[in-house]
C-alpha cells in the first residue's frame, strides 16, 4: 500500500480514540457511574476503540516505528480531543496550552525530517 493508505489509516486510529473518548465524556455527563456505564455512549466507545486496534496493528504491520507513531498519536490525538472540547462542549484553552499544542506539533513534524 502507498504512503497516502498508511497515513490515512494512522488518522483514522487516532480519530477512533479520540471520538472514542468524546463517547465516554458524553456518557458521564448521565450524571451517575451506573447509568453512564449502561449508555449507549459506551458502546459505540468500545466499537471505536476496536476499530483503533485494528487500524494500529495495521500501521505496525507496515512497519511504522514506535517511537514515531508515539508521539504523533499523542499529538494529533491532542489536537483533535482539544478542539472537540472547545467546539463541541465549549471548554476553554489558555495561551500557554496552545502554545504548548504549537510546540508539540512543530517537534512532531522535526521528527519525521529525514536527516
Amino acid at each position: 500500500m502507498n504512503v497516502v493508505a498508511h497515513i490515512a489509516f494512522f488518522v483514522l486510529a487516532v480519530a477512533a480514540v479520540a471520538i472514542g473518548d468524546v463517547c465516554l465524556k458524553k456518557a458521564s455527563l448521565a450524571g451517575s457511574f451506573s447509568q453512564a456505564l449502561f449508555s449507549p455512549w459506551i458502546a459505540a466507545a468500545v466499537v471505536l476503540y476496536l476499530y483503533q486496534i485494528l487500524f494500529f496493528t495495521y500501521v505496525f504491520v507496515s512497519g511504522w516505528r514506535l517511537s514515531i507513531v508515539g508521539m504523533m498519536q499523542t499529538v494529533l490525538y491532542a489536537l483533535i480531543v482539544s478542539g472537540i472540547g472547545v467546539l463541541y462542549f465549549k471548554e476553554s484553552l489558555s495561551t500557554g496550552q496552545g502554545i504548548g499544542m504549537t510546540l508539540a506539533f512543530a517537534g512532531v513534524l522535526m521528527m519525521n525530517i529525514e536527516a
